[in-house]
């Protein structure tokens, strides 16, 4: 029983770098798709400050260019596995606030359990990195 226990973990170590590949696409995906409806969505930057402002973010329009704008980027650099580290710690500092504003609105199952979602995958990516298909490990 314990010998194949191990073996199963040998055999799915084998595949920890494309499982990193996938949990890059997603959060590309995600961070992607928030950055962009932030920044050109119905309402734009104006919008996603008036909905910081209803969360308890200080300074929202200021913090609304900022959110938007590091989402947008850290897609390629998710996709390509360039910087990586850095770019999970930053979106995990910004899911840390989402997930506190959400809490603080007692909003747990309405709308926390995204960003609690992103913030642990971005604690998987600091920790274990963007694996061996990507251009950090070129570097």
């Amino acid at each position: 029983m314990v010998s194949a226990f191990i073996h199963f973990l040998s055999f799915t170590q084998n595949y920890l770098d494309w499982v990193l590949v996938v949990v890059r696409v997603i959060l590309a995906i995600v961070f992607g798709a928030h950055g962009w409806y932030k920044s050109f969505g119905k309402q734009g930057f104006q919008g996603s400050a008036i909905r910081f402002r209803q969360h308890g973010i200080p300074f929202p329009l200021f913090f609304s260019y900022v959110t938007s704008i590091s989402q947008l980027i850290a897609v390629p650099l998710l996709l390509a596995g360039l910087m990586t580290r850095w770019v999970a710690l930053m979106l995990l500092v910004e899911m840390t606030v989402a997930t506190w504003a959400k809490f603080r609105e007692n909003k747990i199952f309405d709308g926390a359990d995204l960003p609690m979602s992103d913030w642990a995958l971005c604690l998987l990516l600091i920790v274990l990195g963007p694996g061996n298909l990507s251009l950090d490990a070129l570097f």
